[in-house]
């Protein structure tokens, strides 16, 4: 008798994208967990149980015999329990056949750097134990004056001592050969202790309530689509949700769309579910996601806050997604997979029979459109918690010259300027946001005029002033401006346009009493962004410049003034999101200020001051953009009126990946027949080169996804016969792929 274990081998090829037949005689083992195997000329390699394995009652020999197959034993477990429960090994399978994506890619995404299916994750940081001594029972009349005391010492302590406490060595390796300790390895958690913000009781309104019954009482698996205006107190309904929820031993699944706003969050859940509640995203280190993910699968977190890849989390009885600022499209994952976490919470509600929660004062127009129709159930909160509903709109056409005196700056114009002094005379706080990081976008040869490109990419280098350095914000590719020289020989360079390092600095001329503060992705370390933002929170600094990370989900009740310096900027994006990404942007922005009872003022720098969406935007008027923006989708068939899909071919040659997507092109005319698909493309996209690859897109629009399915699945021969290029399909496809 043995037993039959199905392996998903641990590497991202597209020919060994199915399960390997193994054999074992340790019935231990089971799906989910990690096992080391030999796999071609790997000795040891790790692989995935991907099925329950099945007992065999019959002889090795004999069913390798009556099988024609020769199996391979397996090594060794590496897991002792599963890392993955089944409910999320068949969200795993249906996210891999809804993408389109390699099967191991996906549990790349669900698990973190240590529990990866992959060999250098053994490399990573594992749990961390600590020797600890404890008493037996003993006959301490044996012992020697010095072992008693020790004896005593530790028989004391209801938690053991500590190895590392311990100094009398000799006395110790006595009483532990009399028998009269024993030494046990304690697990250590490396997770800090989050600090919760003052637990303040409130009592939900009579809108909010509805909208916590609607959603409480509403059915399992659904999806309910949250409208509040910006204000309406969203976050008193999660929490209330939250509570029902563990009252019945459930768990609750929070997510937010920016690392930034995950401290804010989590002092806020942390006051009232602080002895369950995790924290998951991409800025942890590996130890701590490693803590986090066994204290989340052992039941002890039954509370979880999180970015997108927190949508995995090993939750215990999952009762409730909550998917905050669900208009965000950092919800929806740049490469493979190219999930949307929002879709999968979706996958997940249906295995796990919990509810769904969307809430933005913005929803995306396709959930928008989904709750109209009665796909979703639209809850709404039309009332605002401050008393000053209505705000100031300033809008700047910087098309005229006499907004900018270009001898004080070139980038904050003179009625921005006169707002800001007001604002601080006040003793109020300001908020610019420029959604683009570093000092300059563009470097240029004083001598030649060519622009400083990045060598694997060809795009232009941003110059940040921080470091002196020149760097490519798409593969990464950094050099320092004083080892820079152009081909041309010469040393000397002017900047061109501005970024959110520039803004801070022309601020710091024209205000040098003024506290100012910068916040962007640049500044990475938690412990910096947190300083940042509680510090402005405290109102102990006057103004913060930053990315859209400044204008998602804080709540500062002192800023009263918020300013876009390129309010256009989003609008010129080479997508059809373009549109809705500025109204959102703007939208949002526009929320931060007069949250409380201090009027707000709105200021947006413009060179199309009469565009629709910008207007709109300013006077947070979502319906009538919806609407809007709903006859644009229809006339040009994008969702939600269409499906989209793009494939993407990457190779280290030009014209072989132009020739790859060429036969893909053909495949797809030949499989589409008489059905209703566009194809278009091959084309090269908006930047077609990024760290020594090329790329060609092929966008499809199609009306059955079932069709498209099939069409999409006949797509592995040619991956298989192409392997010199990677063909990458993006089902729903955001930013990152038009």
């Amino acid at each position: 008798m043995f037993y039959l274990v199905k392996v998903l081998i641990g590497r991202a090829i597209v020919a060994l994208d199915r399960p390997f037949s193994y054999y074992s005689e340790d019935e231990t083992i089971t799906q989910g967990m990690r096992v080391m195997v030999s796999f071609g000329s790997s000795k040891e390699t790790i692989g995935f149980v991907v099925e329950k394995p099945q007992m065999i009652n019959m002889t090795l020999e004999e069913y390798e015999k009556e099988h024609d197959i020769h199996l391979a034993k397996i090594i060794r477990k590496v897991d002792d329990e599963p890392l993955l429960d089944d409910s999320l090994l068949l969200l795993a399978k249906n996210i891999a056949s809804y993408y389109h994506s390699d099967l191991i890619r996906v549990f790349n995404s669900m698990l973190p750097p240590s529990l990866k299916p992959k060999n250098s994750a053994l490399n990573k940081p594992q749990g961390k134990f600590v020797d600890f001594f404890f008493a037996n029972d003993y006959d301490y009349s044996l012992l020697s004056k010095n072992e008693k005391t020790l004896y005593f010492k530790i028989k004391e302590s209801e938690n053991g001592i500590r190895a590392s406490k311990i100094t009398a060595k000799k006395s110790l390796e006595n009483l532990l050969e009399k028998n009269a300790l024993r030494k046990e390895s304690i697990p250590v958690s490396r997770i800090p202790e989050i600090e919760a913000s003052e637990l303040v009781p409130f009592d939900l309104t009579k809108e909010q309530n509805d909208a916590y019954e609607a959603i409480y009482q509403g059915k399992d698996k659904e999806t309910f689509l949250l409208q509040g205006v910006t204000g309406s107190g969203k976050t008193e309904i999660y929490i209330r949700l939250a509570e029902t929820y563990l009252k019945e031993n459930k768990g609750v699944l929070i997510l937010i769309p920016e690392i930034a706003l995950t401290d804010h969050m989590a002092n806020v859940f942390a006051s009232h579910f602080k002895d369950t509640i995790s924290i998951l995203n991409s800025s942890l280190g590996d130890s701590r996601k490693y803590d986090e993910y066994k204290r989340i699968l052992s039941g002890e977190s039954k509370v979880v806050l999180g970015t997108r890849s927190a949508v995995f989390a090993p939750i215990r009885d999952l009762g409730i997604i909550i998917i905050d600022e669900e208009h965000s499209n950092s919800y929806k994952q740049d490469n493979v997979p190219y999930y949307d976490a929002i879709k999968v919470a979706q996958m997940r509600a249906q295995i796990e029979s919990c509810k769904v929660v969307l809430g933005s004062a913005t929803p995306r127009v396709i959930d928008k459109a989904r709750a109209s129709h009665h796909l979703y159930t639209p809850v709404y909160l039309n009332t605002r918690y401050s008393k000053n509903q209505e705000k100031e709109l300033i809008i700047v056409d910087m098309n005229h010259s006499d907004v900018l005196d270009a001898k004080v700056s070139s980038l904050i114009s003179i009625p921005l300027q006169d707002e800001i002094s007001k604002t601080l005379a006040r003793h109020e706080q300001v908020m610019i946001l420029i959604n683009r990081r570093g000092y300059a976008p563009t470097y240029t040869c004083r001598k030649c005029h060519d622009t400083a490109k990045c060598p694997n990419c060809g795009i232009p280098l941003s110059l940040h002033k921080r470091d002196n350095s020149l760097r490519c914000h798409h593969c990464g590719y950094h050099i320092n401006t004083y080892d820079y020289k152009c081909e041309c020989g010469s040393r000397d360079f002017s900047s061109l346009g501005y970024g959110t390092e520039r803004a801070y600095e022309e601020l710091k001329m024209l205000y040098p009493l003024a506290k100012i503060t910068r916040l962007d992705s640049d500044i990475s370390s938690n412990e910096v962004r947190h300083e940042v933002l509680q510090s402005f929170a405290d109102g102990e600094t006057d103004i913060i410049v930053g990315t859209q990370v400044i204008a998602k989900g804080h709540d500062f009740p002192r800023v009263t003034l918020a300013a876009m310096l390129d309010a256009d900027s989003s609008l010129r994006l080479p997508t059809y999101l373009a549109n809705e990404e500025t109204f959102d942007l703007i939208s949002q922005f526009v929320g931060r200020v007069g949250r409380k009872d201090l009027q707000g003022r709105v200021l947006l720098q413009t060179y199309v001051p009469d565009n629709q969406v910008i207007q709109l935007a300013a006077k947070q008027d979502y319906e009538a953009f919806y609407q809007l923006e709903m006859e644009e989708r229809k006339r040009y068939q994008y969702p939600p009126y269409t499906y989209l899909a793009q494939i993407t071919i990457k190779a280290m040659d030009s014209s072989y990946a132009q020739k790859v997507g060429d036969k893909v092109r053909e495949y797809l005319l030949s499989a589409i027949g008489n059905k209703r698909f566009n194809v278009y493309g091959p084309t090269a996209p908006y930047i077609p080169h990024i760290n020594g690859r090329y790329y060609r897109n092929i966008l499809i629009k199609y009306k059955s996804p079932e069709e498209a399915n099939e069409i999409f699945r006949g797509l592995k021969t040619i991956r298989l016969a192409n392997k010199d290029a990677e063909i990458l399909i993006n089902i729903d496809p955001g930013n990152e792929g038009i």
